[in-house]
C-alpha cells in the first residue's frame, strides 16, 4: 500500500484468521471515479469514496481493506450532526491488505450510531486482470482501443478503491464516473443522470444498487456499442461489445433473454433489477456474474450466424451459469468463502437445467451432467487432499480462497444438488429452492439456511439435512461394491474410493447413499428415485431387489448418485453382454467406473478391453468421449506401449470421423470429434492407420503439426482465455517428444520475467499436464527442478496440488526418480506426510505396470481386438520395454 499521510502509529497485526473485526459495518458507499485519460494513453484515475458506517460495538478503530491505492486524504465525521472525529492512520503489515484508522476517542454504538468515512485516493489501471484494469481490442484499421473494466472476485475490489471487501458484508452503492464524452459507461444499475462538461467529458451517475457484496461491483468505460431486448418480466437485457461485433450479438441476446425468463419461472423470483447487461470484454478469459453487468470473454457473446455448435453450446452454458448467479450468489449470497459452493453449485446446476430446457438439441440433460460435471467432479474428488464442499475453518488467505474456485466447488456441488432433486422429487426440490430464495432475499447465508429450507421428510430414509451434510462436510466419495447372492438378493458395501491400491484404507468415511438400479424385472422403476438408502452406519447391507436370476443388475445407471459402482465377475460379464443395448449415458457410467476402478486394482483391465470392443460394435459419442479420456484409454495406451492396441484405438478413433456427417453436433458430440482429432495426431504417425469399419479414414487427418516458437508458447501461457491455452496444449501434444526445448525456454522466460504470478503459472501447468501427461510430464518436472525453493515456498499449496497430479501419472522408475528429487528439494514447503505419500503412489503404479502390462499385452494379442479393424498383423509386433 502507498499512503501519503504524516502520522503513523504501529499496532499489532489483525485478527488471527485475517478477517475484519466487524466492529464497524458498511451501510452505503458513494463512489466517485474520474477516468478521463483513456484516449490519451493516460491510465491513471482519481477516486473519492464516502462510506456510511454503522458502529456495531464500541471501538476506537475502523478497519477495512486497501491494496495499491495511494491515499490523498481521510476524513471521519459523525452522521447525525457532521461533527469531525479526530483520527490517526495506523501502520499495518502490507500482507494483511488492511487499512486501520484509530479514532482519538471511542466510537460509541449508542451515542454515535453511524459515521461517515471519506477517502480520496489515486490509482492506475493495471494490466493484470484484477481490480480496475485495462485491456484492449483492435478497432478501425486495427487501431488499439482501450477498455477500462473490473474483475473483483474474490478479493480484488480493494485494489480499485478502499472498501470492506468481504462477502458477508452487503451494502448499497451509488457510483459516479467521469469519462470522455464519447465513451460508453456502464455499471451495475441503469444511468440516473448524465451531465455534459465543456471540456469534452461527461459525468455519469448511476442509480443506487440493491444491497450487494463488493466483489459484485462493476463498471466499464469503453468505446462499445450495445443491443437490447425486453424480457417478459420487464428486465432490459443488453449485450455490450466493440462496434465491430455489433452484427454478431443477436444469438447471445436471445439466449440471455430466454434463460433469464426460464430462471424466473422456475424459481418464482423476479430478478429485482431494471436491467441486466452482458459485456464482451477482450481477453477476459471466462465470465464473472457482476450484478446487473456481467463480464464475459468475447467468445461467449460474439457469435457469427454460422457459429459452430460447440461455440453455441458453450455460450448457452456460460450465459445460463452467470444468469443463475443473479439470484444464487447475488440476491442470496454466501456469508464467507467457506460456503462458496452455495453460489457456484446452484449456478452449475441451473446452467444445465436451463440450457437443456431452452436448447435440448445442444444440451441433452442427462448426458450434459455426465460429461460436463459428474465425471470431472469424481476425478477431482479422488485426490489426496481434496477439500469438502463446506471448508471450515477458512482464513482470509487469498491463495487458499482462490484455490476453492475448482471442479469440486462447481461440479461436485451441482451434482449433489441434482442428487437431492432426484431423491426428494422435482416438486419438493422446487419448493425448497423457492423458500430459500424468498426467506433470505438480499441476505447472506450459510449451509444451515439452505438445509432448513427443505422440509420434505423421506418416508424411509435420512432427512434432507442429513443427506446434504453427508456429502458437503467431508471430502471424497464411496465405491459401492455389489455382490449378487441369489436370484433376488444382493449385498451392498460402501468404502471411500482411494486412488492408490496400496494406500492406507479410509474405513471411517461413510455416506447416505441413494441406491438406484436397473434390472430387467424392475422395468426402470428405480432408475431415478432411490429404491433404498445406505446410511452412514451401513458398511454393508443385504437387500431384496426386483430381479430374477437371469436379469442384469446395474446400480446408479443414470448417474444420479455421486459414487462409483464395483461388481463381481458375474455382474461385469452380464453387463458386457448387453452393453450395446443400453442407453449412452448408462454406457458412459459403466465405462468410466470400469477404467477408474481398474487403475486401482479393483477391476481387471480385461473387463475394460472387452467393454471397448462392445462399444466399437455400436459407437456413440457419449461413452466414446468418456472411454477416450486421458485417464482411461489414454493411461492404458501410455503404459501398454502396444502397436496392436494402438491400431485398435486408431480404428476406434476413425469411427468418430465415420459418424461425423450424421451428427446433430451437441456439445459432447462436438467434443468427441475434437478429441478424435487429438488422438489422430497422437496415433497417426506411429500406426499409419485409423480406418473405421465403415471405411472412413484419412480425409479427416490433420496436416502435419508445425513447430512452436518460444514466443508463441509464451503468448499462450499468458493468455487468460482457456480456449487459447487449450489450443496451445493441443499443439504441444503433437510436437515430437524430443522437441521440448522451446517449451522449457518459454516456461523459464515466464517465470523469470514475472509475466505471470508463479501461483497462476502452477495452475496453468496443472491444466497442461492433465491434457497429455505422457508427453508433457517430463518437461514440466524438468522446469520445476530449475525453480528456486524460495520461489516455490510462496505457493506451497499450489505446488503440492500440482505434484499430487504428477505422481499419479508417473509410470516408470526414471520418471519416479526425477519427481522424487524434485519433492526432496522442496520438502520444506510441502506437507510433512507428502513425500511418503508420493513414494507410495509412484511405487504402486510402477509395481502394477510391471505385473499387469505383460498380461494385458498378451490379452490384446490373443483377443479379436488385434484384428477388429482391418487385417490382423503379426501378434509378435509389440513395442517392448518402457518409454
Amino acid at each position: 500500500m502507498r499512503w501519503l499521510v504524516l502520522c503513523l502509529v504501529v499496532v499489532p497485526v489483525v485478527t488471527a484468521d485475517g478477517r475484519l473485526p466487524n466492529d464497524t459495518l458498511p451501510l452505503h458507499y458513494d463512489l466517485h471515479l474520474e477516468v478521463t485519460g483513456l484516449g490519451l494513453n493516460d491510465y491513471s484515475y482519481r477516486g473519492n469514496v464516502s462510506i456510511r458506517i454503522a458502529i456495531v460495538r464500541d471501538t476506537d478503530q475502523i478497519v477495512l481493506h486497501n491494496l495499491g491505492n495511494t491515499l490523498r486524504s481521510i476524513r471521519v465525521r459523525r452522521c447525525r450532526d457532521g461533527v469531525p472525529i479526530p483520527h490517526q492512520l495506523l501502520e499495518t503489515d502490507e500482507a494483511s491488505e488492511q487499512l486501520r484508522i484509530r479514532t482519538d476517542r471511542v466510537l460509541d454504538r449508542v451515542h454515535d450510531q453511524t459515521i461517515q468515512l471519506v477517502i480520496e485516493f489515486n490509482n492506475t489501471l493495471g494490466e493484470d486482470h484484477m481490480g480496475f484494469y485495462r485491456t484492449q481490442y483492435r478497432g478501425h484499421k486495427r487501431v488499439p482501443m482501450v477498455v477500462a473494466t473490473t474483475h473483483f472476485q474474490p478479493s480484488y475490489a480493494r485494489m480499485a478503491f478502499p472498501c470492506f471487501d468481504e462477502p458477508g458484508l452487503k451494502s448499497t452503492f451509488q457510483i459516479t464516473i467521469v469519462s470522455n464524452a464519447s465513451y460508453l459507461v456502464a455499471s451495475n444499475t441503469p444511468i440516473e443522470t448524465i451531465s455534459w462538461l465543456l471540456d469534452g467529458y461527461k459525468v455519469v451517475r448511476f442509480e443506487r444498487t440493491p444491497p450487494m457484496q463488493t466483489y459484485l461491483v462493476s463498471f466499464l468505460v469503453a468505446n462499445f456499442t450495445s443491443v437490447h431486448a425486453m424480457s417478459p418480466s420487464g428486465v432490459k437485457v443488453g449485450v455490450l461489445a466493440p462496434p465491430k461485433d455489433e452484427k454478431m450479438l443477436q444469438y447471445s441476446l436471445q439466449a440471455a433473454t430466454t434463460l433469464l425468463t426460464s430462471l424466473e419461472q422456475y424459481t418464482g423470483q423476479k430478478l429485482g433489477l431494471k436491467k441486466l447487461d452482458h459485456a464482451a470484454i477482450p481477453a477476459f478469459g471466462n465470465a464473472m456474474e457482476n450484478w446487473g453487468l456481467v463480464s464475459y470473454d468475447e467468445q461467449f457473446l460474439v457469435l457469427s450466424a454460422n457459429a459452430h455448435r460447440l461455440q453455441r453450446s458453450q455460450a448457452v452454458l456460460t450465459i445460463a451459469h452467470e444468469t443463475a448467479h443473479q439470484l444464487f450468489g447475488n440476491r442470496v449470497g454466501p456469508a464467507w468463502w467457506s460456503y462458496l459452493w452455495l453460489s457456484e453449485g446452484f449456478a452449475t446446476y441451473f446452467e444445465i437445467l436451463l440450457g437443456s430446457e431452452a436448447y435440448p438439441e445442444l444440451l441433452p440433460l442427462e448426458e450434459s451432467f455426465a460429461v460436463r460435471h459428474m465425471r470431472p467432479a469424481l476425478l477431482a474428488d479422488a485426490y489426496e487432499g481434496a477439500h469438502p464442499l463446506t471448508v471450515e475453518p477458512l482464513a482470509a488467505d487469498s491463495v487458499r480462497i482462490e484455490m476453492l474456485f475448482d471442479t469440486i466447488t462447481y461440479s461436485k456441488a451441482g451434482c449433489i444438488l441434482r442428487m437431492i432433486n432426484c431423491s426428494i422429487g422435482e416438486r419438493e426440490f422446487k419448493r425448497g429452492v423457492r423458500r430459500y430464495l424468498e426467506t433470505y432475499r438480499d441476505g447472506i447465508v450459510s449451509p444451515d439456511d439452505l438445509y432448513g429450507s427443505f422440509r420434505q421428510e423421506l418416508p424411509e430414509g435420512p432427512t434432507v439435512e442429513q443427506i446434504f451434510r453427508s456429502w458437503t462436510d467431508k471430502p471424497g466419495y464411496p465405491v459401492v461394491a455389489v455382490e449378487r447372492l441369489n436370484s433376488s438378493h444382493a449385498r451392498f458395501r460402501q468404502q471411500r474410493y482411494q486412488q492408490e491400491e496400496e494406500a492406507t484404507r479410509d474405513t471411517v468415511s461413510r455416506w447416505y447413499i441413494p441406491i438406484t438400479y436397473y434390472t430387467n424385472s424392475s422395468a426402470g422403476k428405480f432408475e431415478y428415485r432411490p429404491a433404498f438408502w445406505m446410511s452412514e452406519s451401513d458398511q454393508e447391507l443385504v437387500v431384496q431387489l426386483e430381479m430374477d436370476w437371469q436379469d442384469v443388475l446395474i446400480v446408479n445407471p443414470r448417474q444420479i448418485g455421486f459414487y462409483r459402482v464395483e461388481y463381481d465377475d458375474r455382474g461385469w460379464n452380464s453387463i458386457v453382454d448387453i452393453l450395446s443395448l443400453l442407453p449412452p449415458v448408462v454406457q458412459a457410467k459403466l465405462v468410466d467406473d470400469a477404467f477408474v476402478l481398474a487403475r486401482v486394482g479393483q477391476v481387471g483391465y480385461e473387463i475394460c478391453l472387452e467393454i471397448l470392443q462392445e462399444l466399437a460394435a455400436n459407437p456413440n459419442p457419449v461413452p466414446w468421449l468418456i472411454a477416450m479420456a486421458e485417464e482411461n484409454v489414454g493411461f492404458l495406451q501410455r503404459v501398454l506401449q502396444s502397436d496392436q492396441f494402438d491400431r485398435f484405438v486408431a480404428g476406434f478413433v476413425g469411427e468418430m470421423f465415420g459418424l461425423a456427417e450424421t451428427f446433430t453436433r451437441s456439445l459432447f458430440q462436438s467434443q468427441a470429434l475434437e478429441r478424435a482429432f487429438d488422438w489422430w495426431a497422437r496415433l497417426g504417425d506411429s500406426t499409419g492407420r485409423g480406418e473405421s469399419k465403415s471405411g472412413s479414414s484419412g480425409n479427416s487427418q490433420r496436416s502435419a503439426c508445425p513447430p512452436l516458437s518460444v514466443e508463441k508458447i509464451v503468448e499462450g501461457l499468458l493468455s487468460p482465455d482457456e480456449a487459447v491455452r487449450d489450443r496451445l496444449f493441443a499443439r504441444l501434444k503433437c510436437q515430437p517428444r524430443q522437441a521440448n526445448g522451446p517449451l522449457l525456454l518459454a516456461l523459464e522466460r515466464v517465470s523469470e520475467s514475472k509475466l505471470l504470478p508463479f501461483g497462476k503459472l502452477l495452475a496453468v501447468l496443472e491444466s497442461m499436464i492433465k491434457s497429455y501427461p505422457g508427453h508433457l510430464l517430463h518437461p514440466i518436472v524438468r522446469f520445476l527442478g530449475t525453480v528456486d525453493p524460495v520461489e516455490m515456498g510462496r505457493d506451497g499449496q499450489r505446488l503440492q496440488q500440482l505434484l499430487n497430479i504428477i505422481i499419479h501419472e508417473v509410470t516408470d522408475p526414471g520418471e519416479a526418480a526425477e519427481v522424487q528429487k524434485l519433492i526432496v528439494k522442496n520438502a520444506s514447503v510441502l506437507g510433512v506426510n507428502f513425500p511418503a505419500h508420493a513414494n507410495t503412489v509412484m511405487t504402486s503404479t510402477i509395481s502394477w505396470r510391471m505385473k499387469q502390462v505383460p498380461k494385458l499385452r498378451e490379452f490384446v494379442a490373443e483377443s479379436r481386438m488385434a484384428s477388429y479393424y482391418g487385417k490382423q498383423d503379426d501378434p509378435a509386433v509389440v513395442r517392448e520395454g518402457g518409454r
